[in-house]
């Protein structure tokens, strides 16, 4: 390996470990914060100050990143916040504005997908199916952790509208049967409602581009037929369970796992009053033990003591306030708006990626978390050039 590869190596590290370690160990996004100071020197080093000017001058989602990390910070000192969120926001940043976005073509976003999607499949079936253990005592959250699932599979959707060969077809569609094959064993209902919401999405403008290839959406079908008949176990499961929590909030019985979030949602109004602006940060708890004392919160959900309100619109702003939203909704709005300028698989994964977050904002807070986070941000940004990228790049 020569030097110019191997200074490629350690300035691609956060994005090896994104889709490595960030998906099977505990802490790993503590350890993202090593392969970015690793990645960061590497390119100042080799490469000087040329990124940061380029990406400064012509990254908008960037701007918008140093934009909630800086309200973030303020945030955490003027009433407290999450310190891994923190971590995560500072980290990313630091690191987008040096990563040199060239180096993340479409040929290693496709090797570096294949990978993740492989690994998902593992740890899924290693918890899952031999240990037989249930999804609240996975190493990580299987909530978040189904979110990267869903995203790693999103992007191989996305490779699956590109021109290119056979050979790229078959490996961005063997990618997308894992990584949908680990999200089902996960048994995570919101995410499978994204996906699901955020695939068609991306259909939709594939075949508004280009028509329908009926070869491989019958190919398509058929393997999702498959999945679906190999994971019925699971999807009749959480489907019967579905049903049953449907019938008991129907009865009055909110003391399910839908019926608690009905709850929370419920309860943002009376968390809010008087903290609309800027929010309540870590207050939010005193908050909550406040109106459980006036009889505005059941039992059953004080003892359940949410540390967030499965909503990450709502819980954005009872924490950081209108301004925390709003900085939110750009996050999720700038990358799309970025997409127009972009060759048509990179236009299709932002538009996937901030469309799949959106989605399972609704039923979680996957910006709180610190995998999924740092997720969203070095796929959204890494993809986010701001020229129709040559043909040479993109292969």
């Amino acid at each position: 390996m020569n030097k110019e590869n191997i200074f490629k190596l350690l300035m691609l590290l956060p994005y090896i470990w994104l889709s490595t370690g960030l998906l099977v160990l505990r802490n790993s996004d503590k350890t993202m914060i090593v392969m970015m100071v690793i990645a960061i020197a590497a390119t100042l080093f080799h490469r000087g100050l040329a990124p940061i000017k380029e990406n400064l001058k012509k990254d908008k989602t960037l701007w918008v990143l140093l934009a909630i990390t800086g309200y973030a910070l303020f945030a955490y000192f003027y009433h407290g916040g999450s310190s891994r969120e923190i971590r995560a926001l500072i980290g990313a940043s630091l690191f987008l504005i040096c990563f040199p976005r060239e180096l993340l073509t479409q040929r290693i976003l496709l090797g570096l997908t294949l990978l993740a999607s492989s690994l998902c499949l593992a740890y899924a079936c290693y918890y899952n199916l031999y240990l037989n253990i249930g999804r609240s005592r996975w190493p990580i959250n299987a909530i978040p952790f189904a979110t990267m699932c869903a995203t790693f599979g999103i992007v191989a959707i996305a490779q699956l509208s590109r021109t290119a060969s056979l050979s790229v077809k078959l490996q961005a569609a063997l990618a997308l049967t894992l990584s949908l094959t680990a999200i089902i064993l996960t048994e995570t209902r919101g995410i499978w409602l994204g996906f699901t919401i955020t695939a068609a999405i991306i259909l939709l403008l594939k075949v508004k581009n280009k028509g329908i290839n009926w070869k491989y959406a019958t190919i398509g079908l058929a393997a999702f037929l498959c999945i679906g008949f190999i994971a019925k176990p699971q999807l009749e499961q959480r489907i019967e369970q579905t049903q049953t929590e449907i019938k008991s909030i129907a009865s009055g019985n909110l003391g399910t796992s839908i019926g608690l979030r009905f709850q929370m949602w419920k309860l943002a109004p009376d968390m809010l009053k008087d903290n609309y602006i800027l929010g309540l940060g870590d207050k939010h708890a005193l908050r909550f033990d406040k109106l459980y004392n006036q009889d505005f919160v059941s039992k059953k959900l004080f003892n359940f003591q949410p540390a967030h309100y499965h909503n990450q619109y709502l819980d954005k702003l009872i924490k950081s306030g209108m301004f925390g939203l709003l900085l939110f909704l750009v996050l999720l709005i700038v990358p799309i708006i970025q997409s127009k300028t972009l060759v048509i698989e990179r236009k299709h994964q932002l538009i996937g990626i901030s469309s799949l977050f959106a989605i399972a904002a609704l039923t979680d807070v996957p910006l709180n978390h610190g995998q999924t986070l740092l997720t969203y941000l070095l796929l959204v940004c890494g993809l986010a050039n701001h020229h129709k990228t040559s043909k040479k790049n993109n292969c």
